[in-house]
């Protein structure tokens, strides 16, 4: 089940992708050189990022495809999930299209390692995270890894770091607006700090790195797969050529939001209290 991080797979995109055409085109995309790791696009600001285009034109041309990939996401979506529809939110469309195994990326950047996602500049605030990706490369496929689930990641972090006993509305509350040069920011709650933090620490841990049980998976050409990316281990490890959709699903509208994330964070939390109390 989805809610339970497993990966769903269709081995061919349920919903109409660009043309032949268009897709050679978004193939083309360049990343610029300022700190971006792909060409991304807001589709709620309609606004692109990351891209180096030689002429507006091609940023026009660019940013209709994406709203078009987005809508037809989307729309699928939330006829396929419609318990989602309500108060599913559209986050980034991504193209990529670095080839995985030979990006140069700082550690805790890079997709070839087991991770846990979570967006430092756009915070979830308990949100799960969906992520929809389409293999948009015409011949070769894209492998990936995938390991343990959130409810072992939350054992194993928490036998070296104890997990705050907090409500709900605790951990999903933003913190408070500090002056200076980054109040501008969107201000992180302490479920996506803490996010953050195992987001790292798994990056860093050589020895689940090394030792993890993995599944190997290898996505051919055309198809599309579909998992909360914040409850399950998984690694990028080969393949260029990917669109990616990513969605924030808030816990009123999931089917198992105690065993989410946030749900397992406030169950740890209060369960951590109960035995120092005893």
């Amino acid at each position: 089940m989805l809610e339970r991080n497993e990966l769903d797979f269709w081995p061919t995109c349920p919903f109409v992708l660009p043309p032949a055409g268009e897709l050679d085109f978004l193939r083309r995309q360049e990343t610029s050189a300022y700190g971006h790791k792909d060409v991304s696009f807001d589709p709620v600001r309609r606004k692109l990022g990351g891209q180096k285009s030689p002429h507006p034109s091609d940023d026009r041309r660019l940013a209709d495809l994406l709203i078009q990939f987005s809508d037809a996401a989307t729309t699928w979506l939330t006829a396929v999930y419609p318990r989602y529809a309500a108060g599913l939110v559209r986050d980034r469309v991504t193209v990529r299209t670095e080839e995985e195994a030979t990006r140069t990326l700082r550690l805790t950047a890079r997709n070839d390692l087991l991770h846990i996602d979570n967006f430092p500049t756009r915070p979830s605030f308990g949100q799960r995270i969906l992520r929809l990706f389409v293999n948009i490369n015409p011949g070769d496929p894209r492998v990936w890894a995938t390991s343990e689930r959130f409810p072992e990641l939350l054992s194993r972090f928490a036998a070296r770091h104890r997990v705050p006993a907090r409500t709900q509305r605790e951990w999903t509350a933003p913190a408070a607006r500090v002056l200076g040069l980054f109040a501008g920011r969107r201000r992180r709650s302490a479920y996506d700090a803490w996010m953050l933090r195992l987001h790292h620490f798994l990056k860093e841990d050589q020895g689940f790195q090394l030792l993890a049980a993995r599944r190997m998976w290898s996505f051919p050409p055309g198809s599309m797969w579909l998992l909360f990316t914040d409850g399950l281990a998984h690694a990028q490890l080969r393949g260029r050529f990917a669109l990616e959709h990513s969605f924030f699903v808030p816990p009123e509208c999931l089917q198992l939001p105690e065993e989410s994330p946030l749900g397992l964070l406030v169950a740890s939390g209060k369960q951590s209290w109960a035995r120092r109390a005893g």
